[in-house]
């Protein structure tokens, strides 16, 4: 039998381990996602015709999140497979013959296309609306109260890759949880569970319908969904402040705050219309471009985790005065030394005498992880090296195939793990690496990478990119080893510099500690949050 996997996002290994589960023996072909996104449709079609696939199995992060159900099964049966299967590492699984299909297919296309038209057309008049009272808004009057803390509702909105693991989650656990040390009142309005959030507080949770004949059909119909299912939960509720981490397509925090009189803050970690320009090819773009202005207009704050973000906001005719930079940040009590992993090299069998160099992050566009697999391949076999790769993403097929003639266990893979086992993973490495690449169109590197601030805690010698803000947090020979994005030779020489220097590994590790845990921590981005309340409070007096 002939599996073909493709992951089009989530943990591609616990994806394999699923089907070889189903099928024992198999050893499916995984292929990339950009093997049925490149190219036109029969093409794409060829491309999957030529494996003879018996079953085509497509993993998801989220099944509930998945656009395009209806239309990756028949691609599927048009491909040739007998059996399409659809799945997540959750327990989601959708599987249809090939037959049921083909058959299924016009009244699927048929219904689907009657609702998503229904959900752009109201969606069009909603935004219409917003637009125009947006115009004429003056910003919330703050309400009286006595609280020296405020009630803040945590709006989490459109579904998406990510956001169960790596930064995103990190960054909303690490917000959520210090806003809370700090006194704030925090309750939750998502799409979905927030992966690793131990809360006392309720979660109001509004799932996403995996219904929309495009991408932007499904993100568009889900906000009409979650806006009116949130705006009701935030006027019952009546905190003092609508924080929302803002998503493309999504005007859910913008009619709570024209309805409720309450302020929106904002958290802005990027463009989506760059971001599907780029990476994430929702189309739409004008269509996504006007729900970004209405977010930006409408926010009493805007929160930016860097000052490049901030110097793009400005240029786009954001007042100066509501931007705040507020990068990200670390907890500093879980990202520690000594919590782990000694354990951890044993269970992958490193030696005292070998030196680890660890990555954690998305094996995306920008992480440059194929950089870092070309300086793998230039160290000696014989340097007593070895590598630790952590996550996933659309580039870990060709990292894999890059790295495959490598001496067996040289590198190794873990896959994506839970964000609570970062910190042990991170703790057996003597070497961290952050080997990010510029932006594909040159633009100014906008990131602030949670794992640049984990890495500082953990007290272990970094090489990273000069680059954006890794620039600017860490420090040449001081914390860090600094290298120019995408130069292959320098990476690895730089690996191997610390590599051969344990003091100079150490030295570098804790003064890198000692700056995270100044100034790089989670508390300190929430407080930042309170204090620009306290502001606008006085402000708006």
């Amino acid at each position: 039998m002939n599996v073909v996997l493709v992951v089009l996002s989530g943990d591609s290994q616990r994806a394999l381990a699923k089907i070889q589960d189903k099928y024992p023996g198999v050893s499916p072909q995984v292929i990339a996602r950009t093997f049925i996104e490149d190219g036109s449709f029969t093409s794409r079609l060829a491309r999957v015709r030529a494996l003879h696939p018996d079953v085509f199995a497509l993993a998801t992060e989220r099944l509930d999140w998945q656009r395009g159900q209806d239309a990756l099964l028949l691609f599927g049966a048009l491909a040739g497979a007998q059996r399409t299967i659809i799945l997540d590492p959750f327990g989601g699984w959708r599987e249809e013959t090939r037959m049921r299909s083909l058959t299924a297919a016009p009244q699927r296309i048929l219904s689907d296309a009657a609702v998503s038209r229904r959900a752009m057309r109201e969606a069009a008049r909603e935004l219409l609306r917003l637009e125009a009272q947006v115009g004429r808004f003056e910003l919330p009057t703050p309400k009286v109260t006595n609280q020296r803390t405020p009630k803040i509702v945590y709006l989490r909105t459109t579904p998406g890759p990510g956001t169960q693991l790596g930064g995103a989650a990190s960054h909303i656990n690490g917000f959520i949880r210090s806003v809370e040390s700090l006194g704030a009142d925090v309750s939750l309005v998502s799409n979905d569970e927030i992966a690793g959030l131990a809360t006392s507080k309720p979660m109001t949770i509004i799932r996403p319908q995996a219904v929309g004949s495009s991408r932007a059909a499904f993100d568009i119909r889900n906000n009409l969904l979650f806006t009116k299912q949130a705006t009701r939960e935030i006027t019952k509720q009546q905190p003092d402040i609508i924080y929302q981490r803002y998503s493309r397509f999504s005007w859910a925090g913008v009619e709570a705050t024209l309805k409720t009189g309450l302020p929106l803050f904002l958290e802005y970690n990027g463009s989506e219309v760059w971001v599907a320009r780029h990476w994430d090819r929702v189309g739409m773009l004008d269509l996504l471009k006007r729900y970004e202005h209405l977010n930006l207009a409408a926010a009493a704050r805007v929160f930016v985790v860097s000052d490049v973000e901030r110097r793009n906001l400005e240029r786009v005719g954001v007042p100066a005065g509501k931007i705040i930079v507020n990068p990200n940040g670390v907890d500093t009590d879980v990202f520690r030394p000594g919590v782990g992993g000694e354990q951890t090299r044993k269970a992958f069998g490193v030696g005292p005498d070998e030196t680890l160099v660890g990555f954690v992050g998305s094996f995306g566009p920008w992480h440059g992880v194929q950089a870092l697999a070309e300086a793998i391949k230039r160290i000696p076999p014989n340097s007593r090296i070895r590598f630790l790769l952590v996550g996933s993403g659309s580039l870990l097929p060709q990292v894999k195939d890059s790295l495959a003639e490598e001496h067996d266990g040289r590198v190794i893979f873990s896959g994506s793990v839970k964000h609570d086992e970062v910190p042990a993973l991170l703790d057996a490495c003597d070497i961290l690496v952050s080997p990010h690449v510029p932006l594909a169109d040159d633009s100014e590197f906008f990131g602030s990478p949670t794992k640049i601030f984990e890495y500082m805690a953990m007290e272990k010698g970094i090489v990273a990119s000069r680059l954006g803000q890794i620039r600017d947090v860490l420090s040449h020979e001081r914390t860090a080893l600094l290298v120019e994005p995408g130069d292959v030779q320098e990476l690895s020489a730089a690996i191997i510099c610390l590599s051969e220097s344990k003091p100079l590994r150490e030295q570098l590790g804790a003064a890198a500690r000692r700056e995270a845990v100044e100034h790089h921590t989670w508390k300190r981005n929430a407080q930042t949050v309170l204090d620009a309340y306290s502001a606008w409070l006085r402000e708006s007096k």
